[in-house]
């Protein structure tokens, strides 16, 4: 069967210059670079997707976008492919866009890996997806949005810490050190540089301290939720705040990637944990998300669990915490990669 498969590996090669710093820095270091590092993450994760793909049977051509639309209407129009592989993550370095990718290959009804244009474009708006989150009885740690930072007028004094992210990024684009503020001049000071950095509104949110839990769930009509990772700061300096900054997740020279540490299965009390893959299953359904998400946790000091974002469409190159959830199941790099395409193949019927 395998060998009749006929699919399209899409991705989007990183084109560099769009943003100033990646990386959430009002002071960039040297390790900065004007290439999105994260997209750099999806060339390998492509490579060794294309690689595992073809050692299986299939027959795998590969597409790179360069944000040429018109060359991958012209491919799908084609009718040569029976699944197209998602990969894209952004066009014209704008990871808003995304969805729209999505949108193209539904107008030309070809079954596509990972989540619907609807769910891409609800979970990337990070404002939007707390409403809905909310709306549901999801706890959400309390957040404001911000417009235009050149107007900001404090109802009520804020209580910090907050931290302080970008509206419409994923791959913790404008997250690092500086995103946890402790007064008003480093809340004022951090929204207008993401503000002018990536031109978008941003987001001010409640500090949760505490473990980071994530929970990967597989699947499209019946999904299952894989054994929970965390990420553990234990060998972070007292000094930098317990987040996962883009560094933490791009820059492997670097203080944060040396020590956020993934753990999996995370080192749970069984109950916790149960009630943690309850909630992330029950939030996936509620995207719609289907064949592979992840969903991001922040306990308590209580242990009450708080959702941070639900990933549609996460990095499942071979070192990333999704495919060390998998295996930690009991299923290879080659059977996730496997199921994934037979969730898609199942949607044609």
């Amino acid at each position: 069967m395998k060998e009749n498969i006929k699919i399209l590996l899409a991705f989007n090669q990183p084109i560099g210059g769009i943003y100033e710093s990646y990386d959430g820095r009002r002071v960039k270091s040297e390790s900065s670079s004007s290439i999105d590092l994260s997209e750099v993450g999806v060339l390998e994760e492509y490579e060794e997707i294309k690689e595992a793909l073809t050692q299986k049977g299939f027959q795998t051509e590969t597409f790179n976008l360069l944000d040429n639309i018109d060359e991958l209407c012209s491919r799908l129009g084609s009718g040569n492919y029976d699944v197209v592989f998602n990969l894209v993550e952004s066009v014209g370095g704008e990871s808003i866009k995304e969805m729209y990718v999505a949108g193209i290959y539904e107008l030309y009804n070809i079954s596509y890996t990972g989540c619907s244009a609807v769910t891409l474009g609800l979970c990337l708006n990070k404002h939007r997806a707390k409403l809905i989150m909310k709306g549901a009885g999801f706890s959400v740690p309390r957040w404001r949005l911000y417009l235009n930072p050149s107007t900001i007028i404090f109802d009520s004094k804020p209580e910090f810490p907050l931290i302080v992210k970008p509206s419409q990024e994923d791959a913790s684009i404008g997250i690092s050190e500086q995103s946890v503020v402790n007064d008003e001049k480093e809340l004022k000071d951090q929204l207008e540089f993401l503000y002018h950095t990536l031109k978008q509104p941003i987001i001010v949110e409640e500090y949760i301290e505490g473990r980071e839990i994530n929970s990967a769930i597989l699947g499209d009509k019946e999904k299952i939720a894989l054994p929970l990772s965390e990420i553990s700061f234990d060998t972070l300096p007292d000094d930098l705040p317990k987040i996962v900054t883009y560094d933490g997740k791009w820059i492997k020279d670097s203080l944060y990637y040396k020590n956020t540490i993934p753990v999996c299965p995370a080192p749970l009390d069984n109950e916790i944990a149960e009630m943690i893959k309850k909630i992330a299953l029950n939030v996936s359904d509620l995207f719609g998300c289907r064949d592979y998400c992840r969903v991001d946790f922040r306990l308590d000091k209580n242990n009450q669990p708080y959702i941070l974002e639900v990933n549609p469409n996460p990095d499942i190159s071979i070192d990333a915490g999704y495919a060390r959830a998998a295996k930690a199941y009991g299923l290879s790099y080659d059977e996730l990669l496997v199921k994934i395409i037979e969730f898609a193949l199942e949607r044609r019927k």
